[in-house]
């Protein structure tokens, strides 16, 4: 129960600066966002003319354990 409450603490807490300094294409794992959001704005991204005509999808295995915890605090600082 108590891992619980922390993490609520630390959502409540990151979450305000995250969503206002993050990606704001990022969808994965984003209060208010859905899978049916990131497919319409791939469609009007790749729709007009002249447009990329790729998608690249990924799955980085261990992602987050080699992601600089400097570059983090750097690009997300808290106020």
């Amino acid at each position: 129960m108590q891992d619980r409450a922390m993490q609520a603490l630390y959502t409540m807490a990151l979450e305000p600066v995250a969503e206002t300094t993050g990606d704001k294409h990022s969808y994965g794992f984003r209060r208010m966002r859905s899978t049916a959001d990131a497919v319409r704005q791939c469609f009007n991204v790749l729709a007009p003319k002249g447009a990329a005509q790729w998608v690249l999808e990924a799955d980085i295995k261990s992602c987050f354990d080699h992601i600089s915890h400097e570059w983090i605090t750097q690009k997300y600082p808290f106020r």
